[in-house]
């Protein structure tokens, strides 16, 4: 099922090709044409004085309905009004996809908020960067709709690569909250019970999910209903983390792709899609129609299965269904070689000052505050996020279940190119993970995926 037909209800976070998938032809054609309407506006409410926006007492900002990210939101902000005596006004719609792109469209087009937020990453850009294959957020921050940080003291405390990934043209227009990681959630419980260890290579973690499936025990748990192939990036942003992205070209995998030094035809790349295979046959029975929803509270917090296939922002969900729940974290092992094996990680929640906001000032102070060690800690705990700030102590449930993989990982901007829909039909963002279903349910080998991808890409 497509998902811009879909309306995902709020309270677990889609992913980000979920979110890119969202806009099709028609919804990037709107976004391309409101861009001339909305600097035409933004130059009126430069010399107008704006229009809706908060000013003087008020400040508007805007998100999706992310419970955790919402509720540690609503916290802060009555801290900051209580400090500076400015009511913050903050507007939602449900779901990053379908009702929050509408929001954010309007909000930019007309002015009408001091901070919007998004979780599309700037990086990495088309290799040939036009109207018809940039995302709004590109085209927004290429074309100066958001206010340049550079110079605002707060982004000091940010490391290099959380303010690079919303740098162009040495110019940083985004505030990256934090960001998350995927892999496997087990349940040490299980894990002690049964005498296993937390697998570092691909055949230890082979070995686990035999152990427990004959012990009658569900050795994985995913759910791709509602959401389709999308979340089966669980497994191929691993499995190219840890099998391609060690081999790749100057260290950067996206580059390499888009350039056409590597190809998708390339052996690690098709070997990572054999494992998936084989580790889809310990998935749960009937997983493409199970609500993807039930990650949040299902089978895997109610201890039925032994480990669940997720992102770090369903942990505060996990914690709040069962509170007893003894969680860990480990990178899928798709690599022989330990040492390869690592986390995939992809930037979340960025905050946005509009070029033209009417109350700029204090939105440039509501991000001096939100990053201030106290408050900033607050708002990891709160939602699970890793930090991207150089320092500070974090003691929430994602930063215990995580350990020493919180805030480490292959980046995405660095993994996987930017995909146009000038490509072809399967190197187009809305239908590249459908070939990793494919494959999955052994309906197409991985060296026909592989050639078709290959086929269809243009770069």
């Amino acid at each position: 099922m497509a998902l811009n037909k879909l309306r995902l209800s709020g309270f677990a976070r889609p992913s980000r090709v979920a979110r890119i998938r969202k806009f099709s032809r028609t919804t990037r054609s709107l976004a391309i044409g409101s861009l001339t309407t909305a600097l035409a506006v933004s130059a009126a409410a430069c010399a107008g004085g704006g229009s809706g926006s908060g000013g003087g007492n008020t400040l508007t900002m805007t998100t999706w309905v992310n419970p955790p990210a919402v509720k540690a939101l609503k916290k802060i902000n009555a801290e900051f009004e209580k400090k500076y005596g400015v009511k913050v006004n903050l507007q939602t719609a449900a779901s990053v996809t379908g009702p929050y792109e509408t929001l954010l469209q309007q909000t930019v087009n007309s002015n009408s908020a001091d901070i919007v937020t998004d979780n599309l990453p700037l990086l990495p850009l088309p290799k040939h960067l036009n109207n018809t294959n940039a995302t709004p957020i590109q085209l927004w921050e290429t074309n100066g709709q958001f206010a340049p940080l550079n110079g605002q003291s707060f982004t000091k405390d940010y490391t290099p690569s959380a303010l690079a990934a919303q740098t162009y043209q040495g110019k940083t227009y985004g505030l990256t909250s934090g960001e998350y990681q995927e892999g496997v959630f087990y349940n040490k419980a299980i894990f002690a019970k049964y005498h296993l260890s937390v697998p570092k290579t691909y055949s230890q973690f082979i070995s686990v999910c035999k152990t427990l499936k004959s012990h009658g025990v569900q050795p994985l748990y995913t759910a791709l209903g509602g959401v389709g192939s999308v979340y089966t990036q669980f497994l191929y942003y691993e499995a190219m983390a840890d099998l391609w992205y060690p081999k790749a070209p100057g260290g950067n995998l996206a580059t390499a792709i888009m350039n056409d030094k590597v190809k998708w035809t390339d052996p690690a790349f098709v070997k990572g899609m054999a494992e998936e295979k084989q580790i889809a046959q310990y998935l749960e029975p009937g997983y493409t129609g199970i609500n993807w929803q039930t990650m949040a509270g299902g089978p895997f917090a109610s201890g039925k299965a032994a480990m669940e296939l997720d992102g770090s922002w369903d942990l505060p969900s996990l914690h709040q269904a069962n509170p007893k729940l003894q969680a860990g974290y480990f990178p899928v092992p798709f690599s022989s070689k330990a040492s390869d094996n690592q986390a995939y990680s992809q930037n979340d929640l960025t905050f946005y000052v509009l070029s033209h906001a009417q109350n700029k000032t204090m939105a440039m102070k509501w991000l001096q505050f939100f990053s201030s060690p106290k408050i900033y800690a607050q708002y990891v705990n709160m939602t699970g996020i890793s930090s991207s700030q150089k320092t500070g102590t974090f003691s929430g449930f994602g930063a215990q279940v995580m350990g020493k993989w919180f805030g480490k990982g292959v980046n995405q901007t660095k993994m996987y190119p930017a995909l146009s829909p000038n490509n072809g039909y399967y190197d187009q963002q809305a239908n590249w993970a459908d070939l990793q279903l494919e494959v999955m349910q052994g309906k197409m080998s991985p060296q026909q995926a592989a050639s078709t991808y290959q086929k269809d890409w243009k770069g």
